[in-house]
């Protein structure tokens, strides 16, 4: 994580207690849709692995073969500001979360604070986060809390997201999902009257570090064990946020894996309507921006009519998460 402190001239105040919401979300997909089922036999790749692939519940991805990170974070955030017309002076603090190590351009150039200079943004801190991979947009939730614990003048943190795929060979997700290029952002908001978080669970189990992509000891061990911790940061959300399972009428899972979905919805009693797995086979797997993908399609429009949501996340090296989103009200601020 690397930091930089834009107005050293802040200083902590104590804030009233607030409740934290996701006032807004956006994201951009780079070109047309693509089909794995094209796009395979281009790559030389087995018929057997696409075909495993899209029984998985994957089919379509986008890919950016001429638009680099910082450009589809900008297009994201552009696409945030005109449908809110949020002001940069809101912005307090800008988080990048990322998932590939090379989706950041290299040092001097900064993604954040090119993003936040290309909208007038004068945050007082900026950061990256990539440790956590696709759970680090829950880490930067978690910052984004912290920091406005300790700064009351902060109302609105924004969250960009991005990444890109180098070399198609690793596009593929073994035999659950292929990934999408793309980026993302949410608007985390002080007090936002549209809807709060109830309980943000992350868990990250550090002996899978290495990740499965490219190690297969670590592949075989989150084969048998990464549904079991998945429904183990499910039932920690369930106790923190007060509300029962059969209650939550949205449930976003991970871009991955339909069938694996499925199967913790049996395991677990939940109604299958409840679980929105559309972006799986249309979008395909964007790492750390799939929240925000799920949440601008469908997540904020059930809130908004009065749905209690969940959102989970899987990474490769072994962070988990889930988010809890409500209908905000008066009480929830304590």
């Amino acid at each position: 994580m690397t930091t930089t402190i834009a107005d050293a001239s802040m200083r902590p105040s104590r804030p009233a207690p607030f409740r934290l919401g996701i006032e807004a979300a956006a994201y951009d997909f780079p070109g047309e849709r693509q089909d794995i089922v094209d796009w395979g036999p281009q790559h030389t790749l087995p018929a057997k692995r696409i075909e495993a692939i899209c029984k998985s519940g994957c089919r379509y991805f986008h890919a950016a073969h001429e638009i680099d990170e910082v450009e589809l974070a900008k297009r994201a955030v552009a696409r945030l500001q005109a449908e809110t017309g949020f002001k940069a002076a809101d912005i307090g603090a800008l988080f990048h979360v990322h998932t590939q190590q090379f989706s950041t351009p290299a040092a001097p150039r900064s993604l954040p604070l090119e993003v936040a200079g290309a909208f007038g943004i004068k945050p007082f801190w900026v950061g990256s986060l990539a440790q956590l991979n696709c759970s680090s947009i829950g880490g930067a939730i978690r910052m984004a809390e912290a920091l406005m614990n300790v700064h009351a003048e902060m109302q609105s943190v924004l969250i960009v997201s991005s990444d890109r795929v180098y070399g198609e060979r690793f596009r593929l997700r073994q035999l659950s999902g292929i990934q999408s290029d793309g980026a993302a952002c949410l608007l985390v908001t002080r007090n936002t009257r549209r809807n709060r978080i109830g309980a943000l669970i992350l868990r990250n189990y550090g002996r899978w570090y290495l990740g499965s992509d490219t190690n297969s000891a670590v592949e075989r061990e989150m084969i048998n064990l990464e549904w079991h911790y998945t429904r183990k940061v499910m039932q920690e959300a369930v106790a923190g946020c007060g509300i029962a399972l059969s209650d939550f009428s949205c449930i976003l899972p991970h871009n991955s894996d339909h069938k694996g979905w499925n199967s913790i919805c049996n395991a677990m009693a939940i109604p299958h309507a409840s679980l929105y797995p559309d972006n799986i086979l249309q979008k395909g797997h964007a790492c750390c921006s799939d929240l925000a993908v799920n949440l601008v399609d469908i997540g904020l429009d059930k809130v908004d009519a009065g749905g209690h949501l969940m959102s989970i996340t899987q990474s490769n090296s072994g962070a988990f998460s889930a988010l809890t989103l409500h209908p905000a009200d008066e009480h929830a601020i304590n």
